[in-house]
């Protein structure tokens, strides 16, 4: 057999970022338990991989702060709480119809609900985040978790994602900068069953 060797031959390089705006699901991956450098709060990296369409496959990393861990900022700790709801209302964990639903993490453990949420399909808005230090490249992140609750933020990018369409959002001037998710205005306490057919479940811990 000829061989030809070439100079790329074996070299890789690091994929085209996805398109800011596109919608996706994804299957969520935990690993194990880190410590913060910064507070030594404790967090959890996750791993989203993409499912379905033309970035099938392609994975984003994100992290989960332990919500009750005290050294982890109050503001961190409660829009990871809005994200988790959001997240185990797509996995059909909650259901916005029924608050009683959301009883069915009651008195778990942070751990318990991480295992819990590992391997579960979520939906997501995936935006580009803009490196400050030229040392690192811009990468993929989430810009907001879809929800399959009407009243909340991502119930209609969720509508959007469930007619099949993966779509990327108009340009605008902020698309980089976008937080993840509006942080509700004190810290998450420990599940709070909401009260009202379909309310808005932003967060019910």
């Amino acid at each position: 057999m000829d061989f030809t060797f070439k100079p790329e031959s074996g070299a890789s390089s690091a994929p085209d970022l996805i398109p800011a705006g596109v919608l996706s699901y994804a299957l969520v991956t935990i690993g194990a338990a880190k410590q913060s450098k910064e507070s030594g709060g404790t967090y959890y990296p996750l791993t989203l991989t993409l499912m379905g369409g033309q970035y099938e496959g392609r994975k984003i990393f994100e992290t989960l702060p332990d919500v009750t861990d005290t050294k982890n900022s109050e503001k961190w700790r409660a829009i990871a709480v809005t994200n988790m709801t959001r997240m185990f209302e797509v996995a059909g964990v909650f259901n916005p119809a029924n608050p009683e639903s959301y009883r069915a993490l009651q008195g778990k453990d942070f751990l318990t609900l991480c295992n819990f949420l590992d391997g579960k399909r979520i939906a997501i808005r995936i935006k580009i985040e803009v490196s400050t230090d030229p040392a690192y490249a811009n990468k993929n992140k989430v810009g907001e978790y879809l929800s399959t609750n009407p009243t909340s933020q991502g119930y209609k990018n969720y509508v959007k994602l469930l007619g099949g369409q993966s779509v990327v959002a108009e340009a605008r001037s902020n698309a980089f900068s976008a937080p993840v998710a509006q942080a509700p205005a004190t810290a998450p306490g420990w599940i709070k069953v909401p009260t009202q057919p379909a309310p808005n479940n932003d967060n019910p811990f």
